[in-house]
């Protein structure tokens, strides 16, 4: 099941990672350990799931690369996959929401998020139309937070009480962050 992907696929590098677009055939059991993993899917208030190999293929392949791309994070030196990016393209608003797993803990706090998400902003915001990218993480996901705020993004309000914990059922508050492509542009010291 290697179904060719209906949009233009996302192919770039940085300085330590290979970013791309994922395919089917690339639902591995190293992917399927993060989301039975709690410390992986706990800051997300994702609930953990024992997907099967065809259930993780089947997700994967619902990645359209026009309104949904689902981009893996590859180690240049191993080519191992250590996390992706989800993003959601609204078309007619020219938005684009980020989310983001690294599920290799490795690699946790060691500038993965933001050197990827950097490639990827210049991609959506020069070549894909995007002018507005946005993402929404939980206030007590420090990590996600902290990675917005040294990236550039503006908080743009707080959701009081806006989900239901994955494990507890406590309502959670979730930040709402924004960036602009004239922001991103001044903030990469280039003209709009």
């Amino acid at each position: 099941m290697n179904m060719p992907a209906k949009g233009r696929p996302i192919f770039l590098k940085t300085a330590r990672f290979a970013l791309r677009s994922l395919k089917p055939s690339d639902g591995s059991e190293r992917w399927a350990n993060w989301l039975r993993d709690p410390e992986v899917m706990g800051p997300l208030n994702a609930p953990v799931r024992a997907w099967t190999s065809q259930e993780l293929r089947a997700h994967i392949a619902s990645a359209d690369n026009e309104q949904r791309y689902l981009i893996g994070v590859f180690d240049n030196a191993t080519q191992i996959q250590i996390g992706f990016f989800m993003v959601d393209v609204d078309p007619f608003h020219r938005r684009a929401n980020f989310n983001v797993v690294i599920g290799e803990k490795a690699w946790w706090g060691k500038g993965v998020v933001n050197e990827a998400r950097a490639a990827l902003l210049d991609e959506f915001f020069d070549n894909r139309g995007i002018e507005k990218a946005t993402g929404a993480p939980l206030s007590r996901n420090f990590p996600a937070v902290f990675n917005y705020k040294a990236q550039g993004w503006r908080h743009e309000g707080t959701l009081r009480g806006h989900c239901t914990s994955a494990s507890g059922g406590a309502r959670l508050d979730q930040y709402q962050f924004g960036l602009t492509k004239e922001e991103w542009a001044a903030a990469r010291g280039r003209q709009k």
